[in-house]
This record gives C-alpha cells, sequence and structure tokens, in this order.
C-alpha cells in the first residue's frame, strides 16, 4: 500500500519512517530541493524538543535528515504536484520537475506541506523592492548580518519579541508595534519590557514605508524615525496552494482561518487523505507536534487501508 507524503519537512519524515513500520510504502514528494522544511533555516534553539537541550532547527535538520536518509524509501526532489484525481480506491498524482513529468499512484495522500511567513500584500511587496526589509524568522541575515542597528519589528507574538531580544542581545536597538495588544508569552514580553533597548508599543497604526539609502523610513501620523531594518513577524500561513490541483471532489475542507481540517486521527473531509504538522490547525504547532501528528497520520492510514 502506497502513500504518498506531501512535503518532507519533520512531520513528512517521521510520517515515512512510521509507515515503514506499519508496513506501507511512503513515498515522499518535496518541491524544494532539500530535507527539513523551514527547520532547515530555523538558527534558534528548539525549545520543545525534550532530551536536546540548545540545539538548533539548522541542527535538528541534520539529525533527522541523516536518520531518514537511511531509510528504504523513495523521495522526489523539485517535484511540484500538478494534478490529483481519484481512480477508483487509489489517487493518481501528476509530477512535475526534476525527474521530469510522471505519475504517482497512491492508496492514501498525507499532506505535511507546512506553512510559510504571513505578511500583507503592501509588505510582501516593499519587501520585494528594498533590501533592508525581511518578511519572517528565517533569515542569515538577522543571524549574522544586523550589530548595532536600529530595528523596527512589526508584530505583536512570540517571533517578534524573541527576535527583539535576540538583536538586543547582539548591540541592536529594537522597536515592536504592533496594531493591538501583545499576545506573546508572558515570559517575552516581561524580558523585552526589562531591557533598555526594546520599545514596546501597543496599539500602533501601521506605518508608511519608504525605503531610503539603507535605510526603511516610517511614518506615523504623529512622526517619522528611520531605522536601519525592518522586520515584519505576523506569524504564518498554511501551505495549502496545492489544493487547487485537486479535483473538487476530493478537495479536503479548511478551517475558518486556511488551515487544513482534521480529526484526532489526522484525517482530512475526504477518505483517505491525511495531514499533519502546521498545516493543519494545531494548538501548539511544533517540530514535536508535527513529527506525533505524522506517525498519527501513518497510523490512520493502516488502520484505513484495507489489507492487501
Amino acid at each position: 500500500m502506497i502513500v504518498a507524503i506531501l512535503g518532507a519537512g519533520p512531520a513528512g519524515m517521521s510520517c515515512a519512517n512510521a509507515c515503514l513500520s506499519f508496513g506501507l510504502t511512503p513515498v515522499a514528494i518535496e518541491r524544494g530541493d532539500h530535507l527539513g522544511g523551514a527547520q532547515r533555516s530555523n538558527f534558534h534553539p528548539n525549545l520543545w524538543m525534550l532530551g536536546f537541550p540548545g540545539e538548533t532547527g539548522e541542527q535538528m535538520t541534520q539529525r533527522l535528515a541523516a536518520h531518514y536518509r537511511e531509510l528504504p524509501l523513495t523521495t522526489h526532489f523539485r517535484a511540484e504536484v500538478t494534478q490529483v484525481q481519484r481512480s477508483g480506491n487509489r489517487f493518481l498524482l501528476t509530477l512535475a520537475g526534476a525527474e521530469g513529468s510522471r505519475t504517482q499512484a497512491a492508496d492514501a495522500i498525507v499532506l505535511a506541506t507546512g506553512t510559510r511567513p504571513r505578511a500583507t500584500p503592501a509588505l510582501a511587496q516593499f519587501a520585494a523592492l528594498c533590501p533592508r526589509a525581511i518578511i519572517g524568522p528565517l533569515s542569515n541575515t538577522i543571524r549574522d548580518g544586523i550589530r548595532d542597528t536600529d530595528v523596527l519589528i512589526l508584530g505583536g507574538g512570540d517571533n517578534a519579541l524573541d527576535h527583539a531580544l535576540f538583536l538586543a542581545e547582539r548591540g541592536n536597538r529594537a522597536v515592536v508595534c504592533t496594531r493591538a495588544g501583545f499576545s506573546a508569552r508572558r515570559p517575552f514580553i516581561a524580558a523585552c519590557q526589562a531591557h533598555d533597548e526594546i520599545e514596546l508599543r501597543a496599539h500602533c497604526s501601521l506605518p508608511r514605508l519608504a525605503c531610503g539609502d539603507n535605510r526603511v523610513i516610517a511614518t506615523w501620523p504623529e512622526h517619522a524615525r528611520a531605522f536601519d531594518w525592518l522586520l515584519v513577524m505576523y506569524g504564518y500561513l498554511p501551505n495549502t496552494e496545492v489544493l487547487a490541483r485537486f479535483d473538487p471532489a476530493i478537495r479536503p475542507a479548511l478551517t475558518g482561518n486556511g488551515y487544513l481540517h482534521v480529526d484526532a486521527w489526522q484525517r482530512s473531509s475526504v477518505p483517505g487523505i491525511y495531514a499533519a504538522g502546521d498545516v493543519t490547525d494545531s494548538p501548539q504547532p511544533s517540530v514535536a507536534t508535527a513529527m506525533a501528528q505524522g506517525l498519527t497520520a501513518a497510523r490512520a492510514a493502516e488502520r484505513d487501508l484495507p489489507a492487501s
């Protein structure tokens, strides 16, 4: 029984590993050229993996990928899913990419496509034109290239305040601007409030932005200020674009906020289609929960598929 797994991040790799344990044949389909998903670029310590204190997302990815490469399974890299159809009791996935166009038959599908940084269309357009604007937390420039500068951070969640602390510890001065109240964990808020180089602005309107010579000019109704960097930390959006390539009759339902809707067994609204990891509306998105959901999806597929 073949399980097609879309995505080779922690959830997808965990699902593939579990499929082997349950006697299933996993085939991973990854549109990038590497394993690990977004965690491959995460230079922050992973707080949720017990037993690996201080390990960063990058280091964790290397550890998981080393194990994954030893598994007897097939992974298609740089492969885009262009169509998914039902054929009797099976699914037919049309793939295009480095290996050319091909069809992959599967008895079940697990969507483990993860998320991407969120931004408004205007901010995305600004960041595309201004080299001093960065969307999302996974940037080597944030890790290595921002020192002794003034930084404007838009957002009020964990990522925004965590990065304010990260940058302040490296000699930067940060202004954190959120349109409502701060939703970050209380320890982050308290640490930022206690730090002389961090200014928290709740109920702060989105400024008008202009890109100058190595500067970002932010203009609010009451004043304007130049910053060396702009970081947009608005959280994440689920990568569900691939669903547009599923025939409408087998297109899984989404939650009200755009994530894949699943039950406790990671089953979607379509029999034979499952989802795992951050593409689902998990109460606590993390590597630990993504890997557990990948395992659960594999177990559900093993239970649901007819015996061969």
